[in-house]
């Protein structure tokens, strides 16, 4: 399909479709005083499900679904590139996988349009057969109650078939620009969440990836706040409201608490492993064991919204370099290059230092005394 089709596609055939009733409607139930109630009450809920069929096998939802795919593909290219404006230097596979998912979709775009018209055909003539057989079945005789109602039963199973069979074609394409979606607003999140902190990024330092996490300082008890991950640090801060006063429960005045807790250098996190501490065998936490030059020994975080395992692994790839696979640009060479010429003696104090650097430090301080030294 030409680029000038597809375009024409996201006001034409695709755009969302009110559901309506088709022209001629769906049969009365008008029968005579001999009827029974029972059959009465019958014939309404036939006459119901007709029509709610009637909307149905418009494929509307079908149409809705397309519409959604083309307007998400035609948006992603545009907030990707904000996204990289704004700093964001991962997961480069972005751009071609939009490219990708958008030819894919040009390709088909045709074939679920030309498979959507007909069935809708084949559907209307299967409508019109069940709304003849419920216009005779108005008389009341069982026979032809019977038969509407298989009718009508049948009209529904094809709708249904039509329905399933036409998203089987575009399901796993919608799935990845559903993806691709969550993906491109996980990285803004991160980077609002960036915009807002409490701390600065050092010069060079490029923001990986943040969730929503809580600290556990015991099994139950522990701030609240977002985990971040940069490609030098593993950074916890502290980002949430507390209640400073209630009457009779109910919190009538607050405070927003906003701290750095913990900033680890990447290269001192020496384990990670998501742990099951809750029920049915979940991995609900994740276990972090720090070098012993750290300001603290490891941490125990309970994140939301994410899948702890992926997030070990995540961890595992800045740690050994491999995300470095995914950067749209280098790292600043100048700033890596100040980080390994490391000092050997305190500048305050001339003892000689022996201190290993590892990645994501950008100072040491003297055991002997005190002084903080910049790499």
């Amino acid at each position: 399909m030409s680029s000038e089709r597809f375009k024409r596609g996201l006001a034409g055939s695709t755009e969302r479709r009110p559901a309506t009733k088709r022209g001629r409607g769906t049969a009365k139930v008008v029968t005579s005083g001999a009827v029974s109630e029972e059959t009465r009450a019958k014939l309404d809920e036939l006459q119901y499900q007709l029509g709610e069929l009637q909307e149905t096998l418009l494929l509307t939802d079908v149409h809705n679904d397309m519409g959604d795919i083309e307007t998400a593909l035609s948006l992603l290219p545009a907030e990707i590139e904000e996204l990289r404006t704004r700093g964001y230097v991962f997961r480069s596979f972005l751009e071609r996988k939009v490219d990708v998912l958008t030819k894919q979709w040009e390709e088909t775009h045709d074939r679920v349009s030309r498979e959507v018209s007909r069935r809708v055909r084949e559907l209307e003539r299967e409508a019109d057969e069940a709304e003849s057989a419920l216009r005779q079945a108005m008389s009341g005789r069982a026979s032809q109650v019977a038969r509407a109602e298989t009718a009508i039963s049948t009209l529904e199973r094809k709708v249904e078939a039509a329905q399933s069979a036409i998203r089987a074609m575009y399901e796993t394409l919608r799935q990845n620009v559903n993806q691709t979606r969550s993906q491109v607003e996980e990285i803004r999140w991160l980077l609002d969440q960036i915009d807002e902190a409490s701390f600065q990024l050092y010069p060079a330092e490029d923001p990986v990836a943040a969730c929503r996490a809580q600290y556990m300082e015991t099994k139950k008890e522990g701030p609240k706040g977002v985990l971040y991950l940069t490609d030098e640090r593993l950074i916890f801060e502290q980002k949430e409201e507390k209640a400073t006063k209630k009457v009779l429960f109910i919190t009538t005045e607050k405070e927003k608490i906003q701290q750095l807790i913990f900033a680890v250098p990447i290269g001192q996190v020496e384990e990670v492993k998501a742990s099951d501490k809750g029920f049915l065998g979940r991995k609900e936490m994740l276990e972090l064991r720090f070098a012993p030059e750290a300001d603290l020994s490891g941490a125990t975080l309970r994140l939301h919204g994410v899948e702890n395992e992926e997030w070990a692994g995540l961890i595992g790839r800045v740690k050994s370099g491999e995300i470095a696979k995914e950067r749209t640009r280098p790292k600043d060479e100048a700033v890596v290059e100040a980080a390994r010429a490391a000092p050997t003696k305190c500048p305050t104090c001339g003892a000689t230092l022996d201190v290993e650097i590892v990645r994501g430090m950008r100072e040491i301080t003297c055991e002997y005394c005190g002084t903080v030294i910049r790499l």
